[in-house]
């Protein structure tokens, strides 16, 4: 177990691994934007031909992918064109208005740093994920045991579902940031902080509720209860958009097919894998789903028993992840196969499996080392047929 009185520290090592992180994603966001998308930015957020297109985009400019739905960056950028949907076009851009738009910081996020323009929020949308992997990297650092190298963060770029994310530009990276942010600031016990950042990530992704939880298991346990009023008033933004979306009287549905009996989706996602053969495809989606088990493995392995020991020695960072481990393999087990069936949904929604899994470095160091390797090669093949 780690040590209880753990100052975050920032040295050349943090600095450097920070750099190189931002310096790879930049890197690969050159490859897919000149060497996949034609030098378009618009392919970044997987537009379909199947739903309306934003009333702000200009069709000719636009990368669309015939013969396809789309995807959730389609359905962000949508709304960062008009983040406050006063263009009944844009509602009707939508699959689930109602859904979609209480996930709001991101795409509120990228029109205020593309000024309201339409020919820039794409570019801004694109550049939050950018930032938001050195900042996961530099958070993960700050992280860290004292005991374990700041390079060890650069774990971070071998996760296959950081470049899922940027490649198709969800909000899902944003979230993590708020989350360990908030983990950061209790650990320094700047509690509205840690209340600002659960706030803002709740707005970005409601599955953050997970981390929720967890914190306040975790401070239960430690019977802190200075952080129980600040827990409570991070939830009400959250509420409050949710009342405003009520009264907006919105369209669509609220998500709840996501969800279903326990251990039903993956029933069936281990019947899909069965059923569909061994094509490169399948065994691709088999290798993804088998990483997202060793990830929930490797974690439960490592931290499992330690939440049941009230012990000084046990770190608020190690309790909240071994609760969110447990928490998130819960949701795993209800997740219905509209999730599952996929390993570009199911690796988006379970990252911060993997990126606890680079904070929580010890012990067990040769079993990670595989598995970020692993982890690595799935990257690889990702970015190389990513089309």
């Amino acid at each position: 177990m780690e040590e209880n009185s753990i100052e975050p520290t920032v040295g050349k090592d943090w600095y450097l691994s920070v750099g190189i992180a931002l310096v790879v994603a930049i890197a690969i966001f050159g490859y897919l934007y000149w060497g996949k998308l034609d030098g378009n930015i618009t392919g970044f957020f997987r537009i379909g031909s199947e739903l309306p297109l934003s009333p702000l985009l200009e069709p000719d400019k636009t990368l669309i992918f015939q013969g396809e739905l789309g995807y959730d960056g389609q359905q962000f950028l949508s709304i960062a064109l008009d983040p406050g949907l006063t263009n009944p076009d844009t509602v009707a851009a939508l699959d689930h208005p109602a859904y979609r738009y209480r996930r709001i910081f991101y795409p509120l996020l990228g029109y205020g740093l593309g000024l309201g323009n339409p020919d820039w929020i794409p570019w801004a949308l694109v550049a939050i994920n950018l930032g938001a992997i050195a900042v996961c990297t530099g958070l993960i650092g700050l992280l860290l045991s004292p005991h374990t190298s700041r390079f060890n963060a650069l774990g971070v770029l071998a996760i296959p579902g950081i470049w899922m994310i940027l490649s198709l530009s969800t909000a899902d990276l944003l979230a993590s940031v708020w989350g360990l942010g908030a983990i950061l600031g209790l650990q320094k016990q700047r509690l509205w902080v840690m209340a600002g950042c659960l706030a803002g990530g709740l707005l970005t992704r409601e599955t953050l509720l997970v981390l929720w939880l967890a914190v306040l298991l975790a401070q239960l346990q430690r019977k802190q209860w200075s952080a129980i009023a600040p827990l409570g008033l991070s939830l009400l933004p959250l509420m409050g958009w949710l009342g405003y979306i009520q009264w907006r009287q919105l369209p669509g549905g609220s998500g709840s097919g996501n969800f279903g009996w326990p251990l039903v989706g993956i029933f069936e996602k281990f019947q899909g894998l069965i059923s569909n053969g061994l094509t490169s495809s399948n065994l691709y989606e088999a290798y993804l789903w088998l990483l997202l088990g060793a990830g929930f493995g490797l974690l439960i392995w490592t931290m499992g028993r330690s939440i049941y020991t009230v012990n000084a020695a046990v770190t608020d960072v190690f309790l909240i992840t071994g609760y969110a481990s447990w928490l998130y393999l819960g949701l795993l087990s209800v997740a219905s196969f509209y999730i599952l069936n996929y390993y570009l949904n199911y690796s988006r929604v379970f990252l911060d499996i993997f990126l606890f899994n680079v904070l929580i470095s010890r012990p067990y160091y040769l079993a990670k080392k595989g598995f970020f390797t692993a982890c690595a090669l799935a990257s690889i093949a990702f970015l190389a047929l990513q089309s």
